[in-house]
């Protein structure tokens, strides 16, 4: 569904696109809010927020279908890829998280 949306949108390096789609390579904010991670994956998100200076109000959908060691697996990946070194999250805390969603 998604395959064509943008050829050149560098999602793939995790920089995202201009002030549409914000990075998830070096992002402070994804290193400040590590604990908001998984809903905003699960749930999406519908607020503003600011990434590295820019601030981006595009909303996200979420993934409700996905499972808790699935939603662990794709913040882990985020979290060590493009130079990242945001640390690792065990499944408990991805559950624990996901269970204080709003």
């Amino acid at each position: 569904m998604y395959e064509n949306f943008c050829a050149n949108c560098h999602m793939d390096d995790g920089t995202g696109l201009a002030a549409v789609i914000p990075p998830l390579a070096g992002s402070d904010f994804l290193k400040n809010n590590p604990h908001l991670l998984p809903c905003i994956i699960h749930k999406g998100l519908k607020k503003k927020i600011e990434v590295n200076g820019t601030v981006y109000d595009t909303e996200m959908p979420g993934a409700p279908f996905l499972e808790e060691f699935e939603v662990t697996n794709i913040i882990n990946y985020i979290n060590t890829a493009w130079g990242n070194d945001f640390g690792i999250v065990k499944h408990m805390e991805v559950r624990e998280a996901l269970e204080k969603c709003e």
